[in-house]
């Protein structure tokens, strides 16, 4: 590309990136109220995320990956963690032995001597003790506490040495237990359990034991972290980053201007060539994550197996991938991702086929009408689709689903609401008829906790005996190769029942400037090796 070109492209950028900000949903930037601009230190990085935190920065309690970019992940940390460059085996943190019985229902755990958090308080087995107890009292008011039914009891030893009983084998407890981020018991005992989601250090002030402390918070704008100089494993190399909102539409100018370092952005093929192009250095991996659409099984048109296999097969997913990652990406099978050992490989998704779609919605009664939609006595196959604004490629697949299902005759309503707003309807109030959402997955795979039919994020409903059966199968379960074998029983089970149309998976996608040394973007942790980040302005 010229010189000339590259200038224009900038003015271009920077034109559309101003005509966004006038126009964009509260969520992202709130265009009456102006952004609050914060000087940027030579030893600082500022980095973009699409959406806005919902502000819950604690481990316990938040459920947006907005707020885990935002300030828990870099905030936070476990007695052990897992390293990708060795194949994510459990490695020291805050702990530095751990032990597991022969029975595999006792983890035991040492801490280190020279742990504290931000506040400067040390981190003992108390606090390590009450961040489960709180998600397991009945109080409770976030949705993790079936991580810890298998935990019989939690024993302190002494201040440093900690055990935890489980009444019966559960695999999944090893990693969740050992790698869950510790809270400070002195900071929130005094206030009811019930009352912790509006407690100020976990709205305003997180209070943790990880590499950064959140020093400033400004709703809707951005997050300021601070390298804790007492961090266990040495302070952090960079001494700030800020956290700012920004759309995938103003990203590009952003980063080419040098308005952010870093980004998490959407995976566009003539974007990663502009980026190379301006010298920026483009992480692009597969994603331990999926994008789907869910159906409200509880809907009387949904209940039929069959117009839920008719709309999957009317979509063509493979399209999607094409159209709005350039392919960089893949269709999605069921909910395990492509990056985790128990995906099953050997299991098709259902195919694009709008003649055999056709053929379903024929069969279940549903005829064709004049205008192009089915109807069956006297009403028309309609639906409304929710979904959130802010993510333009999911905003974008929501007009292309709209078509595709026209060209079956299924009617559909689009409906974009603030991610703020659709989660409680989605979650909360379960008044939907479809609607889009992404899952971020953990290196454990058990499903449980989404799937399970009594867990809070079974928002479409799902009921069946058997899968339940499966997944609580897996939990007790813990040879890997029993293990893979139950999940691909299990994902066979849910692609049959479609509770979902499992749309795709795009892949993860980070741009950073060169200036940026040691970042190593990870399917499953950007955040994992932060401490050895560097600036070489």
């Amino acid at each position: 590309m010229c010189k000339k070109s590259i200038v224009f492209l900038l003015a271009l950028l920077l034109l559309l990136a101003g005509l966004f900000a006038a126009g964009c949903e509260p969520e992202e930037v709130d265009p009456e109220e102006p952004v609050d601009e914060e000087p940027v230190e030579e030893d600082a990085i500022v980095m973009a995320i699409w959406s806005a935190p919902e502000g819950l920065f604690n481990p316990n309690l938040y459920e947006s990956a907005y707020d885990a970019y935002a300030a828990v992940d870099p905030c936070f940390t476990g007695m052990m963690t897992h390293d990708p460059d060795a194949e994510y085996e459990l490695v020291p943190a805050l702990a530095e032995e751990m032990e597991v019985s022969d029975d595999e229902q006792t983890f035991t755990y040492r801490l280190r001597d020279d742990i504290t958090f931000h506040d400067g308080e040390p981190v003992t087995t108390e606090d390590v003790k009450w961040t489960f107890e709180w998600m397991m009292d009945e109080d409770y008011t976030g949705v993790r506490a079936a991580n810890w039914v298998a935990i019989e009891e939690i024993e302190i030893e002494d201040e440093r040495t900690i055990h935890f009983h489980l009444s019966e084998v559960d695999a999944p407890a090893l990693i969740r237990i050992s790698t869950w981020s510790i809270s400070p018991k002195h900071v929130f005992e005094d206030t009811p359990i019930a009352e912790l989601e509006e407690h100020p250090n976990v709205t305003e002030e997180p209070i943790g034991a990880g590499p950064y402390k959140l020093v400033e918070y400004v709703e809707g704008q951005y997050t300021i972290l601070e390298a804790f100089d007492d961090y266990y494993a040495g302070k952090p190399n960079v001494d700030q980053i800020t956290v700012k909102v920004a759309s995938s539409d103003t990203q590009m100018a952003e980063l080419i201007t040098g308005s952010s370092d870093l980004a998490w952005v959407q995976p566009e093929a003539d974007e990663f060539a502009e980026f190379n192009e301006a010298g920026l250095v483009v992480n692009s991996f597969p994603a331990n994550a999926y994008q789907y659409m869910g159906f409200q099984l509880e809907h009387p048109f949904l209940e039929d197996k069959e117009v839920r296999h008719a709309i999957t097969m009317g979509l063509d997913r493979w399209l999607m991938v094409d159209t709005l990652f350039d392919g960089m990406g893949s269709v999605q099978v069921s909910h395990m991702s492509m990056v985790s050992w128990a995906y099953a490989d050997d299991i098709d998704p259902l195919p694009y086929d709008p003649d055999a779609a056709n053929e379903l919605l024929d069969e279940a009664g549903w005829e064709m009408g004049d205008d192009g939609y089915r109807y069956k006595d006297g009403e028309r196959l309609e639906f409304t689709l929710s979904y959130p604004s802010g993510n333009i490629p999911r905003e974008r697949n929501a007009e292309i689903i709209q078509d595709m299902l026209s060209d079956i005759g299924v009617a559909i309503e689009l409906d974009m609401l603030e991610f703020a707003s659709l989660t409680p309807k989605v979650y909360e109030e379960r008044d939907f008829d479809l609607y889009l959402m992404g899952w971020s997955l953990a290196l454990e795979p058990d499903p449980s906790g989404i799937w399970l039919s009594d867990d809070h994020w079974n928002a479409v409903g799902y009921d069946n005996p058997r899968s339940d059966e499966l997944i609580m199968e897996g939990r007790r379960t813990t040879d890997m190769d029993e293990r893979a074998e139950i999940y691909k029983e299990w994902q066979e089970l849910i692609i049959e029942d479609a509770p979902y149309v499992w749309l795709y998976a795009e892949d993860e996608a980070f741009v950073h400037t060169p200036d940026l040394k040691n970042f190593q973007g990870d399917a499953f942790s950007m955040w994992w090796n932060v401490e050895e980040w560097e600036l070489d302005r």
